[in-house]
């Protein structure tokens, strides 16, 4: 029982932090805060650059697992992944 206690209480203490970090627990929100930074482009770029990325995938509209795939990508490849 304490064992579920602790799992809960890091998920609760991760939910926080990620809603302290990004404003949401959407990863499309995510990967766009994220990209904008990493690539040093105003945030509305960055948006078109995500939205185009996805749609050269042939994705029109990413689902939060594909936006989670891909904040994935950026956070392991650096840069890189929001630029190609």
């Amino acid at each position: 029982m304490k064992i579920l206690v602790l799992v809960l209480a890091l998920l609760g203490a991760a939910g926080i932090a990620t809603v302290v970090r990004y404003g949401s627990l959407d990863p499309c929100v995510w990967l766009d805060n994220d990209t904008a930074s990493a690539s040093d482009l105003p945030r509305l770029v960055a948006q078109a650059q995500v939205r185009a990325m996805f749609l050269l995938d042939g994705i029109a509209d990413p689902t939060p697992g594909d936006c989670l795939t891909a904040w994935w990508d950026l956070k392991a490849n650096g840069a890189t992944a929001a630029k190609e």
